[in-house]
């Protein structure tokens, strides 16, 4: 409630999705918020005038609060004889107004749906640069009723809103140790990635046949082989650990895995035979000692400099009720959704649920949670679904 802009509304939604244990996902949904609101008044309490617009305020505050947070956790892990070591991927929503700021640190994913009338909506989906795709019609129901929850139904691929279209986005982008960007940074660290490959079986026979919805999406998948579909259980899966250990490059916690909870107590690393006298670089200077349970390779100095996995959030920014924008959702979702369903997929169910069958936020998100289930996940599964109203509704809808 501290001053951002003289802004009327402001809200939080996350999802914390913990690995090696739920003490990081707990720490992080127990005292996420409470961080945030400190940095908040922080910032509204002093001079902040390089920091104009709703958009960096969130930013920046947004940055804090996730490095006190990681920061806090590492901390806990050790003290009072404990010895924990958990980690916790991150997806943030943080709403001010119509901005949007999505924080993310790992592998969950956010997808925003929005209905454009008029020209607009082939104007954007045409440019690349945008990201956006244009959602068709399901393959088995070209034929039922589309988006038109202000007229109770009607063919909206035909005759709504004069040639209007269903666009949809990935907002995040996945923290895998695969990516070029994380891997540059792993390797920088004298860290290394380990990949397998294996063909998900066990999905197939968790499946639940008798789900509709189960077989639409499978259907989509064999319809289009050029495609790799996440819903195909026969799929060649190859998966990326950092260090041979964890499958993301991004997280709160894993201390293990970074420099500053690993240090030699005074801070000065030890001398290897390749150091030179009196050479002192800043990379020998953050140099530490790994834990002795890595499977290291061959030849591996057992040392790092800086962090293999980082604490530091990618955030995105968009607004939502812009001009010629009819409708629009956000759905935020950890791994054990997008472990099973591709984006579009996931994007065709969501909108069916909201307006067609006019569900609300909080049984929609229950509904694609069951799905994930039903196609074979074996995961953790959060999913939240944010409806966004403007003029006849203020408030946004929400569920987890």
């Amino acid at each position: 409630q501290q001053d951002l802009g003289q802004t009327k509304q402001q809200g939080l939604y996350a999802i914390f999705d913990g690995h090696v244990g739920n003490q990081a996902a707990r720490f992080s949904a127990e005292k996420f918020h409470e961080m945030l609101i400190e940095e908040q008044s922080s910032l509204a309490s002093r001079d902040s005038a390089s920091l104009s617009s709703i958009e960096e305020k969130a930013d920046y505050i947004l940055r804090k609060a996730f490095d006190r947070l990681d920061r806090d956790f590492c901390n806990l892990c050790t003290a009072d004889g404990r010895n924990w070591d958990s980690g916790s991927t991150a997806l943030v929503a943080h709403i001010v107004d119509d901005v949007i700021s999505l924080a993310n640190l790992g592998d969950c994913r956010g997808v925003v749906c929005r209905l454009v009338s008029g020209n607009n909506g082939s104007d954007v989906s045409m440019q690349a640069d945008h990201g956006w795709e244009v959602l068709d019609p399901p393959l088995a129901h070209a034929d039922d009723p589309g988006w038109d929850r202000a007229n109770g139904g009607g063919d909206a691929y035909n005759n709504n809103l004069s040639g209007g279209k269903i666009l949809w986005k990935e907002v995040t982008d996945t923290h895998s140790p695969l990516c070029g960007e994380e891997l540059a940074r792993i390797e920088k660290a004298n860290g290394w990635i380990i990949k397998e490959t294996e063909i998900p079986i066990g999905q197939l026979h968790r499946m639940d046949i008798f789900d509709e919805d189960v077989v639409e999406i499978v259907k989509r998948c064999f319809a289009n082989r050029m495609k790799q579909h996440r819903s195909d259980p026969v799929r060649q899966i190859q998966i990326a650990r950092t260090c041979g250990d964890l499958a993301v490059s991004r997280a709160i916690g894993d201390r293990d895995f970074k420099a500053a909870y690993n240090m030699l107590p005074n801070n000065t690393p030890e001398r290897t035979a390749e150091t030179k006298a009196g050479e002192q670089t800043d990379d020998l200077a953050r140099s530490w000692e790994g834990p002795i349970v890595f499977l290291y390779p061959e030849g591996h100095s057992g040392r790092f400099r800086g962090d293999i996995v980082s604490s530091i959030p990618d955030i995105q920014t968009f607004r939502v009720g812009q001009d010629d924008v009819e409708d629009e959702f956000l759905l935020m979702a950890c791994d054990g959704l997008w472990d099973v369903m591709d984006s579009d997929d996931a994007v065709r169910i969501a909108k069916n649920l909201l307006f067609d069958k006019e569900m609300s936020a909080k049984d929609g998100a229950a509904r694609l949670a069951e799905l994930a289930q039903h196609l074979g996940s074996s995961d953790n599964i959060t999913v939240i679904l944010i409806r966004f109203y403007w003029e006849e509704k203020e408030e946004t809808e929400e569920s987890t």
